[in-house]
């Protein structure tokens, strides 16, 4: 039972302490200047503590100022550039770049790289698609490059397609390729 009055009247006597906010300042024989809220060990050229206020302060109010009116000259600027429509981008143009008609691939792992030049940056929601012998390869991306992996040897037609939210608006034109893969003949 006296351990539980106790207790609240230790917390008491401790918490001033725990609040006091001493603060001690000295400067050293290299005239450097310390602040610390420990007492300076040793010598020291002159030593000094204080003690902070409670800051229990807030901010000040903000102030606002009303804008200026703008001049003649500036509201016809703004109005200006209102009227000014944004740019279109230029129509997308693709081709294939790394890729001769009637080129010969000689790999034994059946890999075609494929690289496009564009005039401009994709924009939003434009997607490139890779088309191997008509069909779709691979998902629409933003890179205009492509390495076929294991592709069957032979002669293929590559295109790449230009899609925007699904549509078609860009496209190079087809360029055939002949992958030549190596192969050993059994004998017999």
């Amino acid at each position: 039972m006296k351990l539980i009055t106790l207790l609240p009247v230790l917390s008491l006597m401790i918490a001033p302490a725990a609040i006091a906010q001493t603060v001690y300042s000295w400067v050293d024989d290299d005239g450097i200047l310390h602040i610390s809220d420990t007492p300076p060990d040793g010598p020291a050229n002159k030593k000094e503590s204080f003690v902070l206020p409670n800051a229990k302060t807030s901010a000040p109010d903000p102030v606002f100022t009303p804008a200026k009116p703008l001049k003649n000259k500036q509201t016809a600027k703004t109005k200006a550039e209102q009227k000014k429509k944004p740019k279109k981008a230029a129509p997308l143009s693709l081709s294939i770049s790394n890729l001769e008609q009637n080129q010969t691939i000689r790999s034994n792992r059946g890999i075609i790289n494929v690289q496009v030049d564009q005039n401009r940056k994709l924009g939003i929601g434009e997607r490139l698609q890779l088309m191997l012998d008509g069909k779709p390869y691979g998902a629409p991306q933003n890179k205009p490059l492509w390495q076929l992996i294991n592709v069957d040897r032979g002669t293929h037609v590559l295109a790449v397609q230009a899609v925007r939210d699904g549509k078609l608006i860009a496209s190079t034109s087809p360029v055939t390729v002949h992958l030549h893969r190596a192969r050993v003949k059994s004998t017999g």
